[in-house]
This record gives structure tokens, sequence and C-alpha cells, in this order.
């Protein structure tokens, strides 16, 4: 029997210290809590086994936090016992985020033995006032030697986290980064803009007028020059924040995107199967008391009826530069795409923000720009 396919994700939330800019959930790390998260963090795989008699695993990602500051045994112990609870496809992308400064010698050849083949690492900018200003932890010395390390270990399938819309940022500054990042030759490059989100502390310092973000014109020019430069490098967009050779495209990212099923493990983490979302509970003791009362840590779950996983199809995948297919949509929803919303593809033809070539729908450069815009107008 052919299975449906499945991804995992694996929160790990610790941190050294937390970034001024983050608002993922995350802890100072020691190693009594580390030790009582993995235990709870295996039992928490074998809560979803059942899921073995429909699904097979394709892409597995482990994400924090920062999962490169814990015990490299602890990472295997996590994989081994995915692997015990599911069947694994022979093409499996396992991905692990790093910093810089947690990478070693020892760690990348141990993750390479223990299947991982593709590193994600952290590097922000590489200019050391700008990381201090967001508050990194590493300094560009230790970023370029972390890639060429994690190369030097046999990994090819590589992503760098870049940055920009800093408070001190230059366009200048920008391109250094990327540029440097392309002659090292990294595959695959994340290219966001920076949010300041609430409980953080940039959003404290913005409201006590102690930082002055870039202004959007500038913001914009840092995007457009960023994507002109990685474009002329062969670095393609194939998301509005991610850019790679051919054939370095993020799986299990796109899975996010377009819809397939994946699961969430660890506080925080979250879920989306069978038209239901779901995450876990944000507080690592309270994680701890349901994985040890033999309960799943799920504190909100929601099945997605049919019109609002219509908004979501569109937006995620028009979050892709190849876009959609309208028979796609027509055999996922029973409702033609082109009738159905004849006269907001109108509009958005008439200002060149949507582009349609026979069954192919897509954004125009110009549209991914005012992304938000665009996906406003098909909330109806």
């Amino acid at each position: 029997m052919n299975k449906d396919k499945l991804g995992i994700y694996i929160h790990i939330p610790f941190c050294v210290s937390k970034c001024n800019y983050c608002d993922f959930y995350s802890i100072k790390w020691d190693e009594s809590t580390e030790r009582k998260f993995i235990k709870c963090a295996l039992e928490e795989i074998k809560m979803y086994n059942a899921l073995n008699k429909r699904y097979s695993v394709d892409t597995i990602y482990i994400g924090g936090g920062t999962p490169s500051i814990i015990k490299d045994k602890n990472i295997y112990k996590i994989i081994n016992e995915i692997y015990k609870s599911f069947d694994i496809d022979d093409d499996l992308e396992l991905s692990i985020e790093a910093n810089p400064n947690s990478l070693t010698k020892e760690k990348l050849k141990n993750y390479r033995q223990f299947k991982i083949n593709r590193v994600s690492i952290g590097i922000q900018s590489l200019d050391n006032k700008i990381l201090k200003t967001i508050g990194r932890i590493h300094n560009c010395e230790e970023a370029v030697r972390a890639i060429k390390m994690t190369q030097d270990a046999g990994f090819e399938n590589m992503n760098t986290d870049i940055m920009f819309n800093i408070s001190g940022q230059t366009i200048s500054n920008v391109l250094l980064t990327i540029k440097e990042i392309i002659k090292l030759e990294v595959p695959h490059i994340s290219f966001y803009s920076l949010k300041v989100e609430k409980n953080t502390p940039f959003f404290n310092m913005i409201n006590n007028n102690e930082l002055n973000m870039p202004d959007e014109s500038l913001e914009r020019e840092m995007y457009y020059m960023g994507r002109k430069e990685m474009e002329s490098n062969n670095i393609y967009q194939y998301e509005i924040s991610n850019f790679s050779r051919k054939g370095f495209e993020c799986k299990h990212n796109l899975r996010y995107w377009t819809h397939k099923p994946y699961i969430g493990i660890g506080p925080a983490a979250h879920s989306y199967i069978e038209d239901t979302r779901f995450n876990n509970v944000d507080n690592i003791n309270k994680y701890f008391d349901y994985i040890k009362s033999n309960k799943k840590a799920i504190v909100n779950r929601k099945t997605i009826d049919n019109k609002e996983k219509m908004f979501e199809y569109l937006i995620l995948r028009l979050r892709l530069t190849k876009g959609f297919s309208s028979n796609d949509f027509y055999r996922t929803f029973k409702i033609n795409f082109l009738d159905a919303y004849k006269d907001i593809i109108e509009e958005l033809e008439t200002f060149k923000l949507i582009k349609i070539s026979k069954d192919n729908i897509r954004l125009t450069k110009k549209g991914i720009d005012v992304s938000n815009y665009v996906f406003t107008k098909f909330l109806i």
C-alpha cells in the first residue's frame, strides 16, 4: 500500500540567550531540563506511532531554539525514536538548525552519522555591529568558519539565514553579507525582513524611542537589491523569503506552503493533519506534566472548514514563485478558480500583480512585493 507522506517538526526549546528580535518559544538551557525534555519528547513521538499505518515520513526538521546546543546523543535519541515509530522514506530530508558558535567538527561528524543531511545556520549578518544590535552571540568570523566546517564535514545541502531591515543597516551592508555567502557556495538562503513582534526587547526599545528602524522605502530597496544579487548568481527565488540553487529547495518548508501534513513535537510545536490544526502548550513545565500523564500536550485544536482551507490554499501557494494550477484547485475544491474569483483576478491583472498562463496562476514580482495586499483580496 502506498502511504501518504508526513513531515515531523521537533522543537528544541533551548537557547544560551534570547535574541532581541525573537518571539519563538525558548528558555535558557540547562542540563537537567534538557534531560527531562528529551525523555518527554521521546514519549511524545511514540504517542503518534498510530499514524504509521497511513503515513511514511519524508521530512524531519529539528528547529528551535538552538538545537545544536544540546548533547549529540540526545539528537540521536530523537532521530532513532522516529525511525522506530515510523516508516522512513529513502530520500528523507533531515534538517537541523544550528548557531555558528555551537558547531564543532565532532558534532558535525556525528550529525552525518545520524543521517542528518541538511544544516541550517543562523548567520543573520556578517557585520559584527549588526550582530551585536540584534543580540546574536556569535561574530562574523565564527559564522564563516561554521559554514566552511559544515562543508568540510560533507554537507552539500545547507541554508543560511540572512536578515534585513535592522536598525543601523544599509543596503551595502546587506549586499556584502549576501555576496560573501554566495562566494562560500551556500546553496540556499532564507532572506527575510525583520518584523518587530510584541514581547521582544526590540518592541520595548522602539516604544521607548531607543531604536530606529529603516523606513519602508529603504526596507524594500534592501529586498530588491538582495534578490537581484542572488538571482544574478543563479540563486533563484522560489518563495517570498527563500532562495536556492536548483534542486536545493527546502522540502520540509514546501510542505507548509502546499498544505501537506506534519506533526510537531515539543512545547509550542504546531501540527496540521487531516484538515485539523493544533498546537502544544507553550510552557515547558506544563508540557512535562501533559506527557508524564500520558497525554499529548495539545492545548488548541481547530478543524479547518472548506472556506478557510481554500483561503489558506491560495495565500500559501501564492507565496511560491511557481504559484499553483487551476486544475489542482478544481480537483481540491470542485470550484473553477477563474470563474469564482473573476472580478478579483481582473483587478489584480490590471495592476500587474498576478499572471495567468494556461492553467498556472502566480504572483508577478510586483505582486510578491505587495503580497499581503493581494492576499486580503481573496479573504471573502
